[in-house]
């Protein structure tokens, strides 16, 4: 084949290509004028601490977000692990509440950061039925993977206290 059959056939392969993208776009004309708009909320570590009234990078430090997975970086102090783990599920409700805009989150994830935190997490669900209806509220039923948790008003300010004391 000569250099001119070639070229001939890639113009005819685009000029092909070209009819494809233009049915393509008159089919779905609402696509073309689509704008990609940023999610309103994530990441909103700037919200966090002017509720708190602490650093913008004090927040930072202590939270990671990763895709639509929040953790808590700093290592909880506390009497026990009954008490670490109340401590960590409140910060916890609270950054996702703040940071990414979610105010029921799942178990498992509340979960996991009690464990990232090194804390065994065999009597997680007895240590938060204690702290469950004045500081969090339980949506579904124990032990059921698509149970989730959410702050009350009271869990909320507890959770904003532990926060500023953390980032003193």
């Amino acid at each position: 084949m000569t250099l001119e059959n070639e070229i001939t056939k890639i113009k005819k392969t685009l000029e092909e290509h070209e009819e494809r993208i233009k049915l393509l776009e008159s089919m779905i004309p609402e696509l073309k004028s689509e704008r990609i708009k940023p999610v309103e909320g994530i990441g909103d570590f700037k919200k966090l601490a002017q509720k708190i009234n602490v650093d913008v990078e004090k927040i930072q430090e202590l939270f990671d977000i990763e895709d639509d997975t929040l953790t808590l970086l700093k290592k909880i102090e506390g009497a026990n692990d009954r008490e670490k783990t109340q401590k960590i599920s409140l910060m916890v409700l609270l950054g996702y509440k703040y940071l990414l805009g979610k105010l029921k989150v799942l178990a498992i994830e509340v979960r996991r950061n009690v464990a990232e935190n090194k804390i065994p997490v065999n009597n997680f669900a007895t240590y938060l039925n204690e702290i469950i209806p004045s500081l969090i509220r339980r949506i579904g039923k124990p032990k059921s993977p698509k149970t989730t948790y959410k702050l009350t008003p009271l869990g909320e300010a507890e959770a904003k206290e532990m926060l500023k004391e953390l980032c003193a």
